[in-house]
């Protein structure tokens, strides 16, 4: 039988042993998360991490654009792990509403420091999610909105159930820094090349290796390093490949 007090769905979570899933499970509080719901505004202070059980959680500025977005595959709120009083960015809820779970970070801390293979897990995790900023940075130095918008759409795909994207054109354009007309402009051109198919709200995915093209050198590094180092991770067919061959080692 699944717990409903741990989260049974976190990638990062299912990674841990069981002797330390139980050692987490008794501090961890299940929340309902709403679509739009911020679990932390920009600048304030951060002593919860977050697991998703499902929620797609944005990392954003103050203006609301996007630096980095976290699903199952991991935690949020980990600058609380290193003694920060204060969360660099704001974490809003995007996508489908859902479970999520909080553990106080002060906790986490003393269970990590008990239990080293979790410390080496959360570090790991931070890296990917480092290599992500970094492809943030790169996709805006291009200043190509198709490259952009293609990562975008990759990031959420990775981490929804299927091939079916909650949005709006004028979240996608704060989240990208851009304007609306933009969005639309460049939506239009890729749906006639068959990539995605728009409708009120949503985006299908039809044409996922063309979105990685579009991409190009600003995805693909996080994902491949997630599922080398913790497990397998996202729907690119070179991601998958390098994960069926994973060997981590946790040994001390």
């Amino acid at each position: 039988m699944v717990d409903p007090q741990t989260p049974s769905a976190n990638l990062l979570f299912r990674r841990f042993s069981l002797r330390d899933r139980a050692a987490l499970a008794t501090h961890i509080v299940p929340i309902s998360g709403a679509r739009g719901d911020r679990l932390v505004p920009p600048a304030s202070g951060g002593s919860y991490v977050y697991l998703s059980d499902g929620p797609l959680i944005s990392l954003e500025q103050r203006n609301g654009i996007e630096v980095a977005l976290i699903g199952r595959e991991g935690i949020v709120g980990w600058p609380a792990l290193v003694g920060s009083l204060h969360a660099p960015f704001g974490l809003v809820i995007r996508g489908r509403e859902g479970m999520i779970y909080r553990i106080e970070a002060s906790v986490l801390i003393k269970i990590a420091a008990a239990n080293p293979t979790i410390a080496i897990m959360l570090n790991r995790f931070v890296v990917s999610i480092s290599m992500q900023m970094a492809e943030t940075i790169a996709a805006y130095a291009a200043h190509r909105i198709e490259m952009r918008l293609a990562r975008w759409m990759l990031l959420r795909h990775d981490r929804a159930g299927g091939d079916e994207l909650l949005a709006q054109h004028d979240e996608i354009a704060m989240n990208l820094g851009t304007r609306r007309a933009s969005i639309t402009d460049c939506l239009h051109v890729i749906e006639g090349e068959g990539v995605v198919r728009c409708r009120r709200g949503k985006l299908m995915i039809r044409d996922r290796a063309r979105l990685e093209s579009l991409a190009g050198g600003c995805y693909g590094s996080a994902e491949a390093f997630y599922a080398d180092m913790i497990g397998p991770f996202g729907k690119s067919a070179e991601t998958l490949r390098s994960a069926s061959s994973m060997t981590t080692d946790l040994s001390l």
